[in-house]
């Protein structure tokens, strides 16, 4: 039986990974928004690192998506937290509060010196705590 979204196929996934992956449509094929825009504004995770490593990732993400999650792709580290996703969630916010502060004008950034490290802390810090887990 197909499921709401419908059966995924490996075959595209495969397909898409490999020509536009490092823009992370391979994601929104398989419906993983966050992880696709992620992709988009790294191109790949860290410049293609993350877009090789996925090679082995992506059987259990085109099982999620079609409703198999087996307990092989079941992350099994206890609670909530895990160090990879944090690291990850941490280069991200801070990829974009440096880019948030790029947008501060440079007579402001001299008047007022620590803005710059306060903008791009926050905006860092709200991007990790606002994550859903």
């Amino acid at each position: 039986m197909y499921s709401v979204m419908g059966n995924k196929s490996a075959l595209v996934t495969y397909l898409l990974w490999s020509t536009v992956g490092w823009f992370g449509v391979h994601h929104f094929y398989l419906h993983r928004y966050r992880h696709g825009f992620v992709w988009l504004w790294t191109l790949g995770g860290c410049c293609g690192l993350g877009w090789f490593i996925e090679l082995w990732r992506l059987p259990c993400y085109i099982d999620t998506a079609n409703g198999r999650n087996t307990a092989s792709c079941r992350q099994k580290h206890g609670g909530s937290f895990h160090w990879k996703r944090f690291t990850g969630e941490l280069v991200f916010s801070m990829l974009l509060g440096v880019l948030s502060v790029s947008a501060i004008p440079k007579d402001v950034l001299m008047s007022w010196p620590l803005l710059a490290g306060l903008a791009s802390v926050f905006v860092a810090a709200g991007l990790c705590l606002s994550g859903d887990g």
